[in-house]
């Protein structure tokens, strides 16, 4: 199943090579990363001869990424796996299905946070 993607309002400033995608999987695995997102804007840049093209995706959190190989389009998130709670409350205010509604199952959402873990003695809790 794919959904439709919002277009990017500043590819007219970098249009030469820029490719934006009509419309994609619900759901983007980042293999360097924690959470299963849900791509907003896809674009396959092509920058010139000497460089591969790349694709660039911007999720419904506001979060961004760019690469050549880490990226996996997915039908549903994998059991196990934490989708960005972010990109699910976006993307359903937005219009678009809810996550359980595309896959006919419970979608477990989640989020990461930053923890300190050095200079923690003496410091309050």
């Amino acid at each position: 199943m794919k959904l439709p993607l919002q277009k990017d309002k500043s590819l007219p400033r970098f249009a030469d090579g820029a490719l934006p995608w009509v419309s994609c999987q619900p759901f983007v695995e980042n293999s360097r990363a924690v959470l299963i997102h849900r791509p907003r804007m896809v674009t396959t840049h092509k920058i010139g001869p000497r460089w591969k093209p790349h694709i660039a995706i911007t999720q419904w959190c506001g979060n961004s990424s760019v690469g050549t190989k880490k990226f996996t389009f997915l039908d549903a998130p994998p059991d196990g796996r934490l989708l960005c709670a972010r990109c699910e409350e976006k993307a359903t205010q937005a219009g678009q299905p809810a996550a359980s509604a595309i896959t006919g199952r419970h979608v477990h959402l989640g989020g990461v946070i930053a923890v300190q873990v050095c200079c923690t003695e003496g410091a309050k809790p």
